[in-house]
C-alpha cells in the first residue's frame, strides 16, 4: 500500500489578485506574514535570492493551533501558469511525512475572478498519519485574506 498522497483545494479570489498572490509567494513570502499574521508569523531567506529557484526559506506558522517551523526550497516558478512550488526539507511536518511539497497555481476563471489552487503532495511515514488538511485549509484561508487585504477589506 502506497503512502504517497496528494490533497488539493481551491478558492475563488478576485482577478486583480492573480499577480499579487503569485508574486507574494515567489518573490516576497516574508511580506505575507504582515498580511496573515494569525497564520504566518515570519518567513526568513536562508540561502539564495528571493524569486530564484533553489533558494531556501524558514517559515514559522500555526496550523491547527500548533506552532510549526518548516525549512523549504523553492523548486518551481512558472510565470505563464502562475505557479509556485516549495518542498519542505526540514521541520516539524517531517515528523509525520517522509516528503511534502506544496504549490499554488492561480488560474483565471473569468474577467472578474480566478481560482487559487493549492496542491500538497506528500508521503506519510506510516498509515496512521492524518492527511494535512489543516495545512491546506490554512493556505486557502490565507489566500482569501490576501485577496481581501489587497482590496482593502479589514480582517475582523
Amino acid at each position: 500500500m502506497s503512502l504517497k498522497r496528494k490533497i488539493v483545494g481551491e478558492v475563488e479570489i478576485r482577478a486583480t489578485c492573480v499577480d499579487v498572490l503569485h508574486d507574494l509567494l515567489k518573490q516576497s513570502p516574508h511580506d505575507a506574514s504582515h498580511v496573515v499574521p494569525h497564520f504566518l508569523h515570519g518567513v526568513d531567506l536562508h540561502d539564495g535570492e528571493h524569486g530564484k529557484i533553489g533558494s531556501t526559506f524558514t517559515w514559522r506558522h500555526t496550523v491547527d493551533g500548533k506552532p510549526l517551523v518548516a525549512k523549504t526550497i523553492l523548486e518551481e516558478i512558472d510565470e505563464e501558469k502562475k505557479l509556485v512550488r516549495y518542498r519542505i526539507i526540514e521541520g516539524d511536518l517531517l515528523d509525520k511525512y517522509k516528503t511534502i511539497s506544496g504549490q499554488c497555481q492561480v488560474v483565471p476563471k473569468d474577467s472578474e475572478t480566478c481560482i487559487a489552487i493549492w496542491t500538497f503532495e506528500y508521503e506519510k511515514l506510516h498509515p496512521g498519519i492524518p492527511e494535512p488538511t489543516g495545512l491546506l485549509e490554512s493556505w486557502i484561508a490565507a489566500s482569501t485574506d490576501i485577496d481581501g487585504h489587497h482590496h482593502g477589506v479589514k480582517k475582523k
